[in-house]
């Protein structure tokens, strides 16, 4: 595979303008500034600006001029007043280079704290100027004014086959320009043109990759032909897309935007620069792959107007290559923003440099991976020196594993390659291919349960009389916990693998990683410094190297910086991804198949995935007090009071649902019938009662600190930061809904939409 080459002149520059504070008279001769079309035509994404700091803005355009080459000059337009008289910034000149698809970007410095200011871009052409459309913006107070903040976060807007109902309410819903600002928490774009299982245009909204060589080719079960994003101008041909949306548009003219990626800005679950499309089965596409999600990146940096440079830089900034990912100044996308003296905002960056998912999708389901020796470790940590003692009382909870490499079994060994070999062939692995994996995971311990099974499945096809391990040799072995025992049932999938995973092994699992991580470098479990580096170092998110000396990450530093030393009355921690718990507790229901009487994880592509480290983020919080997070990636909404006997203070978690985005509860209505396909008729309308038709309930019951959860509705929350509370106003509507367009009368949606509103205080979380 070749590698992208960047060069500096790939990497988007930021042209820096000083306001001047001078009024000066309006602009003359350009006669098409209240021209709507065209400003479309020159401007097709209209305007944009975000990252608001008490002194400065950032500004943001495209220019289209199919009839122009190379670079092109644009000229830049401040005022304190939407007819552009009394301007601070006076025809400025800019370029937009054509190496980035002719976007441009403006950090306007010298301004004033707490001021909304007007903008526009001009292009000339022929004699002729033509003017963009005037947005408004807003600087952040500064940190010692006493002033209540309002916001509205947001994510998840998939553009095909929907419509954006929901921004055009929350615009209709803010007549006065209350709003300070917006956060997107990722899943601005989606990277796919179509994928069927939660992308149906049925010809209404639809993308089209104008470079469909330079894009991955995707195949859905019923054989559908998609693409997935991978060139520049496949991530470009996106963002161009999305935003020629009249209401997309709308919104980001009014406010002030503050960005930050989950996966989808690269691809579908990602962690750090691999893909997940293909879970392991596809010989011919390296999911691992640096350079798309460097590219990826490169495209997000020029179509956002985020803000890269230090606080001391005075001049133009280059988003450099070493900031793109794999560079050696890469440090992703988290940054803070104050907001007058009651709000403290910090967004984190979850995706750039997180591991794998603990149990990967291409996992043999009979590989063990917590022998009896490992297990007596980590109840020996828990129970302060009694893990064999622990052992002997659980491990009927677990499987009997044989060491497939002892020379009691060598007769077996190759049997089982060839065998698990024909498996992956069926599963769609060539056949090189699956011998090499075979071979790789017939080793070490595995399931007895498995190994019964496969020389079964041996005798069947050839005729042969193999014996299995007898019923008393079966209960007298060792037991442990084997990749079947989280749920993972199949040689490549997501499910028991990202989604759907048993809680207590999975738990037991992660602390397993911890203990190690803690024996390595010389941690002591029970001091709880230790402890929480220990977490750090076994579940390490937010940095891609971590050492015991550094005790933390570089992220995570400039986070336990700001949560130790902010004196805002409340602090926001923005994550792409919920910390709360989502818990199908089924294991009372004994009318399902005995495999899924258990309590699972439904995602443990959140914050689930990392137990412990997010009880080290809870924790921080925790003791700073007055700390509440905002998240989304879910497409549902929750609200969960992190809150245990004891504590004092409390740490709310509002996670937002999807701005069009197929909600949680669709996913699970379209994956359901797959997963239950060998249950019977009764068990299979109990799991969609349980999964589907009362999946809110199922969700709420499972995790006692959750306070509400809404998994069928698409919406956005608003947020409003006081010296006395945080309320947070949950605007939702039903997915239907979100069909159908609703742009020529917006006044319709307000019987569409619900509110639910909650208020926290610091100790708790109550509705409003």
């Amino acid at each position: 595979m070749i590698k992208h080459q960047f060069t500096r002149r790939e990497f988007i520059k930021t042209t820096v303008i000083a306001a001047s504070g001078i009024a000066i008279i309006g602009l003359s001769g350009c006669g098409d500034d209240n021209d709507h079309s065209s400003s479309l035509k020159y401007f097709p994404q209209s305007v944009m600006s975000g990252d608001p700091k008490q002194d400065s803005i950032i500004l943001w355009t495209r220019v289209a001029d199919s009839q122009a080459s190379g670079d092109l000059n644009l000229t830049v337009d401040v005022a304190t007043d939407e007819s552009l008289s009394a301007k601070v910034v006076d025809g400025v000149t800019v370029v937009a280079e054509e190496t980035h698809d002719h976007c441009v970007k403006v950090k306007v410095t010298g301004l004033t704290a707490g001021q909304i200011y007007y903008y526009r871009f001009r292009y000339s052409k022929d004699g002729k100027q033509y003017a963009s459309a005037i947005g408004r913006t807003k600087t952040a107070p500064s940190a010692d004014t006493d002033v209540t903040v309002k916001y509205a976060f947001l994510s998840c807007q998939d553009y095909i086959g929907k419509y954006y109902n929901t921004l055009a309410w929350l615009v209709e819903n803010d007549p006065d320009g209350e709003l300070d600002f917006i956060v997107y928490l990722g899943d601005y774009i989606y990277e796919t043109s179509g994928d069927p299982t939660f992308q149906s245009a049925d010809n209404k909204r639809t993308i089209t990759f104008s470079d469909t060589s330079g894009a991955i080719e995707l195949t859905a079960s019923d054989g559908t032909i998609y693409y997935g994003a991978s060139s520049l101008s496949n991530y470009r041909d996106l963002y161009k897309t999305y935003r020629s949306d009249s209401q997309l548009q709308q919104l980001q003219e009014l406010y002030p935007v503050i960005g930050i990626w989950d996966d989808h800005e690269y691809t579908d679950d990602c962690h750090s620069d691999t893909a997940t499309y293909f879970n392991g089965l596809n010989d011919s596409i390296d999911e691992h792959n640096t350079a798309r999600r460097q590219r990826a990146e490169q495209v997000w940096y020029e179509y956002m107007p985020v803000d890269t440079s230090s606080s001391t830089d005075t001049g133009a900034f280059t988003t450099e290559e070493d900031q793109i990912f794999g560079g050696s100044n890469s440090q992703g996308i988290y940054r803070d923003f104050r907001f007058g003296h009651h709000l403290h905002l910090a967004l984190t960056d979850y995706r750039s440099f997180r591991p794998d998912h603990l149990i990967p999708e291409d996992a043999f389901p009979g590989s063990v991976v917590l022998d009896k020796d490992a297990l007596i470790t980590v109840f020996d940590v828990q129970t302060g020196g009694y893990g064999a003692t622990a052992y002997e009382g659980y491990k009927e909870s677990f499987g009997p594993y044989i060491n497939i490499d002892d020379d009691s079994w060598s007769a077996y060994k190759e049997v089982l390659i060839g065998v698990l070999t024909q498996a992956y062939v069926s599963d769609g692995l060539d056949a090189s291919s699956a011998a090499t994996k075979a071979t790789s995971d017939v080793s070490g311990n595995i399931s007895a349960y498995v190994f019964n099974l496969l020389i079964t499945q041996y005798n069947t096809a050839t005729g042969s009389s193999l014996p299995i391990i007898d019923d008393e040799t079966y209960n007298a072995l060792d037991r442990g916990i084997a990749y079947l025992h989280f749920g993972k049932g199949e040689n490549f999938s997501e499910f028991g693998s990202r989604y759907g995973t048993v809680k207590a092994t999975y738990d037991l699992y992660a602390a397993y990683r911890v203990i190690v991580a803690a024996q390595s470098d010389g941690l002591d479990l029970t001091d709880s410094t230790q402890a929480a580096t220990a977490a750090v170092l076994a579940e390490n998110v937010f940095d891609s190297t971590t050492t015991a000396s550094e005790g933390t990450t570089p992220q995570f530093n400039w986070l336990k910086n700001i949560v130790s030393s902010s004196d805002a009355t409340y602090l926001c921690v923005g994550s792409s991804v919920s910390t709360i718990s989502l818990l199908w507790d089924l294991s009372a229901q004994t009318a399902l198949p005995a495999d899924y009487q258990n309590i699972f994880y439904a995602n443990v592509d959140h914050w689930d995935g990392f137990p412990n480290m997010r009880d080290v983020l809870i924790g921080m919080l925790k003791e700073r007090g007055n700390s509440f997070i905002i998240a989304g990636d879910i497409h549902s909404s929750f609200v969960a009071e992190h809150k245990d006997d004891g504590d004092t203070n409390a740490v709310a978690d509002f996670t937002g649902t999807s701005v069009t985005s197929t909600t949680f509860n669709g996913f699970l209505r379209q994956a359901l019938p797959a997963i239950t396909s060998s249950f019977t008729e009764e068990q299979q309308s109990l799991a969609e009662d349980l999964l589907v038709t009362n999946l809110d309930a199922t969700l709420l019951s499972g995790f006692d600190k959750m306070k509400f959860a809404n998994t069928t509705s698409n919406g956005f929350v608003l947020v409003t930061v006081s010296a006395d509370q945080v309320q947070a106003d949950y605007h939702l509507i039903s997915e239907e809904e979100v069909t159908t367009n609703y742009y020529d009368d917006v006044s319709t949606l307000e019987s569409k939409f619900t509110q639910q509103s909650f208020i926290f205080n610091g100790s708790e979380v109550v509705v409003n």
